[in-house]
């Protein structure tokens, strides 16, 4: 028995549900029941609520990560019994050496581009098994179990990426826009990619993006065979046709000679991107390209990823949570939506990230009409001091109007008041600010009809 301490984790339910279809016994607890929980039980999973030491009855190893503080006392008394507790991108590893695998990491894009081409290659008859960090429509969870190629998300928040080793590896981009409070500076991220990509099999290949410089820079360090890919340079490139609402069409090239075209359901540059590293991945894995665009071109989504709540108005919901993440989805909104008035609301995630990040906001949201932000989304953090959205909303109003409103209630009905039918509403966060598009959606929709 395999036990998941935080099982209903993104990362983590996507481990257990792939183990429990390859037939492994698989335990788990979490502080709270959830639609995850729910279905990893439904599939044999024996889910308990809390902590409590009584869960290891008969486990051969404990997985946790991060976000787990190491003092619960699950984890102090297997310790105490000898049983081996493993970071959870250990267990990643384990099932990436367990077959022909891609390995997909970057600071942006690599839920999506995960996604994207885990259905490419499921729509080419490649059959993978894939491990995601979102829920992906068209699999109804975080995982799907194959008999082709593993492709899996790689995290690289706490440098865990490290140690994991695969046949193929995807670098969706490279900044320092995140995590700071664990990397400190751009060399330390930049080494740990390094490391990342030097231990992909030296006969497979790393798929590097070309917009962003620091993932070129890594080619030096790959002992596989590095191959870029872009919209204005790289060895696969896209030239987009058009954009329109939440369609990017566009011409897929290999080494200049065209291959053909897609309509993906998505919108923006950055999805264009996400979607080009897919096909090109999939391409080098030997999937033929027409049958891959015929599945991209009915891409059905990642929750919490461009998720529509209603179209008229237009309501959506995005993970973004930092500012390049903010930066490019609004863009990609105007660019889709050129006439529409955008409204957009902001939830900051973890007084840390604000903490290292606040000032950056500064201009991330040009693209919007006009900005509401909310209180931060502490997730398992204690408040800091010093620390609250004022740091955001300050750096902001000196470039650009803005509205800090604390409380997700009062924001929607603020936002459910200013709403017209041809207006975007995005709400954007790591937390629950889903929620106030939720709510909105609702109470808009009964309120025109």
């Amino acid at each position: 028995m395999i036990h998941f301490v935080g099982i209903g984790g993104a990362g983590m339910c996507a481990l257990a549900e792939v183990l429990l279809r390859r037939g492994q016994p698989v335990s788990g607890c979490d502080l709270r029941s959830s639609p995850v929980t729910e279905r990893l039980g439904r599939l044999g999973a024996q889910v308990a609520l809390g902590h409590d030491p009584v869960h290891l009855a008969g486990c051969a190893r404990v997985v946790a990560s991060r976000a787990v503080p190491s003092h619960i006392p699950e984890l102090e008394q297997a310790r105490r019994w000898g049983i081996p507790v493993v970071h959870r991108a250990q267990m990643l590893g384990e099932i990436l050496r367990s077959g022909h695998s891609v390995g997909v990491s970057g600071t942006h894009g690599k839920t999506t581009t995960t996604a994207l081409l885990s259905v490419a290659l499921a729509g080419a008859g490649v059959d993978p098994t894939a491990l995601v960090g979102g829920e992906v429509r068209a699999f109804g969870s975080h995982a799907r179990v194959g008999t082709g190629p593993i492709v899996a998300e790689v995290d690289e928040s706490d440098g865990s990426l490290r140690d994991v080793r695969c046949s193929a590896a995807i670098v969706t981009s490279l900044d320092l826009t995140d995590h700071v409070d664990h990397y400190r500076d751009l060399t330390r991220l930049r080494e740990t990619f390094e490391a990342f990509v030097a231990g992909v099999d030296p006969d497979g290949f790393v798929l590097l993006c070309a917009e962003s410089p620091e993932a070129v820079r890594l080619r030096p360090a790959s002992r596989a065979r590095p191959v870029t890919y872009g919209l204005e340079a790289g060895e696969v490139c896209a030239r987009i046709l058009a954009q329109q609402g939440p369609f990017s069409e566009f011409v897929l090239s290999v080494r200049g000679r065209e291959v053909g075209s897609v309509r993906l359901p998505l919108p923006g540059r950055h999805n264009v991107l996400n979607a080009t590293a897919a096909l090109a991945a999939g391409l080098e894995l030997g999937a033929a390209f027409e049958p891959m665009a015929k599945s991209l071109e009915t891409f059905s989504g990642v929750r919490r990823r461009f998720e529509i709540y209603a179209h008229r108005p237009l309501v959506v919901d995005d993970y973004a949570h930092n500012p390049v993440k903010v930066r490019s989805l609004l863009r990609a909104l105007r660019e889709g939506w050129p006439t529409a008035r955008i409204i957009a609301v902001f939830q900051p995630h973890r007084y840390s990230r604000t903490a290292t990040t606040y000032a950056q906001y500064a201009d991330a949201f040009q693209d919007a009409d006009e900005l509401v932000v909310t209180d931060i989304y502490p997730a398992d953090e204690p408040p800091i001091p010093g620390v609250s959205a004022r740091l955001i909303v300050d750096a902001v109003r000196a470039r650009r109007p803005v509205l800090w409103i604390g409380g997700l209630l009062d924001a929607a009905e603020y936002v459910r008041s200013r709403l017209r039918p041809e207006d975007v509403l995005v709400t954007m966060g790591a937390g629950d600010v889903w929620k106030v598009a939720q709510l909105v959606a609702s109470t808009f929709a009964e309120r025109i009809r």
